[in-house]
């Protein structure tokens, strides 16, 4: 298995149908995104940020997506839209509705981020952040777009 057949756990602004279309270019299929959650994780604010962190924390489950099917260039563009403030690792994580773990990459913070730092909600964000940065959001994403088209086609 190659690290782009992994699926991807989203527990950020990712989980937003919106800005997640507008990230990939494109609508996700049914069957493709899958509500889920990552135990032993929690979605923490990111210090002095709107968005999330991913951090450990024995006990809990932070909610969130599965998304399959990605490409290896919307990995790539992924990974470009999160920066240097992520790095792409594996967790596991469990499908809403089955007691398996699977494997599954996640952003995960690149410094370290206090598991006492307060939860983080996507619906907060949605009311509070989305309204404000969301154009901002999809014109820097198709700046990295046209950046990625030209190193790598799709």
């Amino acid at each position: 298995m190659n690290e782009f057949s992994l699926p991807l756990f989203a527990y950020g602004t990712l989980r937003d149908a919106d800005l997640l279309a507008a990230v990939l270019g494109r609508s996700l299929r049914p069957g493709t995104i899958h509500p889920a959650r990552a135990p032993g994780f929690r979605a923490v604010h990111y210090p002095n940020r709107i968005y999330p962190a991913l951090v450990r924390m024995p006990g809990a489950a932070a909610e969130g997506v599965l998304i399959i099917g990605l490409s290896p260039f919307e990995r790539d563009l992924l990974d470009a839209y999160e920066g240097d403030e992520y790095r792409r690792g594996p967790i596991a994580a469990m499908l809403a509705d089955e007691p398996e773990l699977h494997e599954a990459d996640a952003y995960l913070p690149v410094i370290a981020v206090p598991a006492t730092a307060d939860d983080w909600s996507l619906s907060r964000w949605q009311v509070k952040h989305k309204p404000r940065v969301f154009v901002n959001e999809v014109a820097e994403v198709a700046r990295l777009r046209e950046k990625l088209i030209a190193i790598r086609p799709n």
